[in-house]
């Protein structure tokens, strides 16, 4: 039997996973999980699928964010197909303490490598570092751009997106990465099946 998750990122399939495997101990088979698997939906800002009527989709997963996260949902991007243009708006990760700088560049690196994103935005503080780390690991500086703060980048990101668009909002809760996606509700339609997990593989095919 085939079971079916509607929630995004290879870490809900690995703690669904688990979760069955547990449960198995007191004899909850495939059938129950298939009910409960069904019924399942993201958390308040942690890997909502949204799309609009523009034909754009954002993954709103901004309640937080810390390195590993971070590069999770950025793979997640990257690996995601049939959209025109994948973009990362990734504000600062916060409380890392002294290692703060190295680990924003880690990740900067990371998206790099992954040769998928087509623009990356940071957004306050140490993202800057994330961002350069970006470039020169290859990334086209001229398909970044830098914000002192979220407000910054909603303003410019509601005047940005196009209908095929991937756009990936993530950051730690001092960021308040949330505001970008309230701009665009406030000068875009959603469509109604807003949280449909298969909204991330139902854009057009076309890329620029």
């Amino acid at each position: 039997m085939r079971l079916g998750l509607p929630l995004i990122g290879r870490h809900n399939v690995m703690n669904a996973l688990a979760a069955l495997a547990a449960a198995s101990v007191w004899g909850v088979g495939v059938e129950e999980a298939k009910r409960v698997f069904g019924a399942l939906t993201p958390a308040d800002k942690r890997g909502e699928v949204v799309r609009f009527e523009d034909g754009f989709t954002v993954i709103n997963d901004s309640y937080n964010s810390s390195p590993t996260a971070l590069s999770a949902l950025v793979g997640l991007l990257g690996a995601t197909p049939g959209y025109r243009r994948r973009i990362v708006a990734a504000g600062e990760m916060l409380e890392l303490g002294d290692s703060s700088e190295e680990l924003h560049r880690e990740c900067g690196r990371a998206a790099a490598a992954l040769g998928a994103i087509d623009w990356i935005f940071a957004v306050q503080g140490y993202a800057m570092d994330f961002l350069e780390a970006a470039i020169a690991a290859g990334h086209p500086r001229e398909r970044t751009k830098f914000f002192g703060s979220s407000q910054e980048a909603a303003k410019f990101l509601v005047e940005f997106v196009r209908p095929g668009d991937l756009l990936l909002l993530k950051g730690s809760r001092g960021t308040r990465m949330e505001r970008i996606l309230e701009a665009l509700d406030a000068s875009h339609g959603r469509r109604q099946d807003r949280n449909a997990p298969e909204a991330l593989e139902a854009g057009p095919k076309e890329r620029n």
